[in-house]
């Protein structure tokens, strides 16, 4: 059975042993009576948390009765942390049409870092807007409206309007969009000068970071030179590289990670690799998956990784077709998907991709009755291969759709399956380890790590004996020292008020491949800057989410 946090209202009561000069007369929200763990990773302790003003007014040690408050929770038997910051997150249209996103709210999330994989919206005001919205509908989603073009007006659009804070990154495939469209050229004079100037205009206005999406068009057209250029003015700014690193057709030229590391080195940026963990190939090899990763971190390279503990990924399946077919613009892609001479090629060209096009459909708008179904069951239907029908559907949806890449014998591969959780683990031992969902929330059965990803983390820790502190630092703290979200990720005096309590011994995921948009159980408060956005489970309404920098 599902616990629920006892409530308790107490009126202000004056006299309290335990004063703070900076926060003087009664608190707004008391969290008494609860096991802490503040988020640098060291032992919990009881005690209690008072809020004031969106802070964190008081941290108390030790047995408490402390009911000086306006609102009292009772916290006995939970545990009390920072509000978990999701390092990789899609809701960059998402959070704009459900704003009080209870996906994310009811796992304890309290911020989402944007902009992910150098695909978003911001800074861009191109007249050919319409292309490049349905190259990235497919992960994002497509915007409602379009009444901004820089940074600053983007993040405005998240300030004070949805629940969980904010933290935008200025996508490297925007800004290379904005300066030559879908070219296939390289960024060099004067181009490669307007966009290092657009990518210091939006670290000016705000943005946390530097992303790429080098497996997505256009940045995937750029050479190493290209991003170490820019990476150059990220590393002046204190600003992190955060990197989708190149996975799609073979790259015979370098290395991957290699070309990552090459790029931290060579400039000296702070280097963040996205969802990275063992996979299908490589599960149960996590040393070897993290060798790369953790000599460079022997060495001194300022580098850190997100993962989600999910066997199998999603995205959009446009990441199937080959380099050229999208070279020169989308209205292009199009035309080519639609000539019956370049068919054959264009199947060739998915066939020989490092991605396989298997899974199931998650995210069809004209035709939902797809989704929750295989993509071969669904070409056989109609007659044709999968890649042959891949590209028929992507012509006639305008690129937007999406697939979940879990296959019947990987997702029924038990073995596999629990070696995997136990490299999840090993993986977050690591202190230069955060989690990020890849949370992509389009369709009916979109990828469940975007509702289960941080309590099934706990679920997991709670299993294999890994320390609660130790997973909750990953949760919190290092991403906020990582992205420089100041008094973010730890419950100290003065700290920002974002806070989850939650029952260690219930929490757990109940998303799943059929039931992907269930909710988890076992969390029960959440506080946003100081607002009650998550009361017994339930959202309360309150837009107190802040647009981060």
């Amino acid at each position: 059975m599902k616990r629920r946090l006892p409530l308790s209202h107490g009126n202000d009561r004056a006299g309290s042993m335990h004063s703070d000069a900076s926060f003087s007369g009664p608190h707004e929200l008391v969290i008494d009576s609860v096991e802490i763990v503040d988020g640098r990773g060291g032992p919990s302790w009881p005690g209690a948390i008072t809020v004031r003003d969106g802070r964190i007014s008081e941290v108390i040690r030790g047995g408490t009765d402390y009911h000086r408050g306006r609102r009292v929770l009772n916290g006995e038997g939970m545990v009390a942390a920072p509000g978990f910051i999701d390092a990789h997150q899609h809701t960059d249209v998402n959070l704009l049409v459900d704003r009080q996103h209870a996906a994310t709210l009811s796992q304890g999330v309290t911020t989402h870092v944007i902009g992910q994989d150098g695909l978003s919206y911001a800074p861009c005001d191109r007249a050919d807007l319409d292309s490049y919205k349905k190259y990235v509908a497919p992960i994002n989603g497509t915007p409602l409206s379009w009444d901004w073009s820089s940074v600053a007006d983007f993040r405005r659009q998240f300030d004070g309007t949805v629940a969980v804070n904010t933290a935008y990154q200025v996508p490297h495939g925007t800004v290379r969009f904005q300066v030559s469209g879908m070219s296939n050229a390289q960024l060099v004079g004067k181009a490669l000068h307007q966009a290092c100037h657009l990518l210091e205009e939006a670290f000016d206005q705000g943005a946390v970071g530097f992303s790429t999406g080098l497996s997505y068009f256009p940045g995937s057209f750029a050479h190493t030179e290209e991003i170490v250029a820019l990476c150059k003015v990220a590393e002046r700014r204190g600003r992190p590289y955060v990197t989708h690193v190149r996975s799609v057709f073979p790259h015979g030229y370098i290395d991957p990670m290699e070309e990552a590391i090459e790029i931290a080195r060579r400039t000296g940026v702070k280097l963040h690799i996205s969802h990275y963990r063992t996979t299908a190939t490589t599960v149960g090899r996590p040393d070897e998956v993290m060798a790369k990763l953790d000599e460079a971190y022997a060495q001194g390279v300022d580098i850190t990784f997100d993962m989600y503990p999910y066997l199998y990924g999603s995205g959009p399946l446009h990441i199937g077709l080959p380099p050229w077919a999208f070279e020169d613009g989308l209205q292009k892609t199009l035309t080519r998907l639609a000539d019956p001479r370049l068919r054959d090629a264009l199947i060739t060209g998915i066939r020989q991709n490092t991605v396989k096009l298997e899974g199931r459909f998650t995210h069809v708008p004209s035709h939902p009755e797809y989704e929750g179904r295989a993509l071969d069951e669904v070409a056989g239907q109609h007659g044709q291969g999968v890649a042959d029908f891949v590209c028929d559907l992507l012509l006639e949806e305008q690129l937007d759709v999406t697939f979940h890449q879990g296959t019947p014998d990987l997702l029924d591969d038990q073995e596999k399956n629990r070696r995997f959780e136990r490299d999840c683990l090993e993986l977050l031992d690591r202190p230069f380890a955060m989690v990020g969902s890849d949370g992509i929330y389009l369709g009916k059965y979109p990828h469940e790590r975007g509702y289960g990803t941080f309590p099934r983390l706990i679920r997991l820790a709670r299993e294999h004996g890994f320390p609660i502190s130790k997973l909750v630092n990953r949760m919190t703290n290092v991403p906020a020292q990582r992205f420089a979200l100041a008094d973010r990720g730890v419950i100290a005096t003065g700290a920002a008020a974002d806070l989850v309590v939650f029952d260690p011994a219930a929490t757990r995921e109940l998303a799943t491949v059929d039931r992907p948009r269930e909710l988890p159980e076992g969390i029960s408060i959440v506080v946003v800057n100081g607002q009650l956005a998550l009361d017994r489970g339930r959202p309360t309404g309150l837009m107190a989410g802040r647009a981060l920098s």
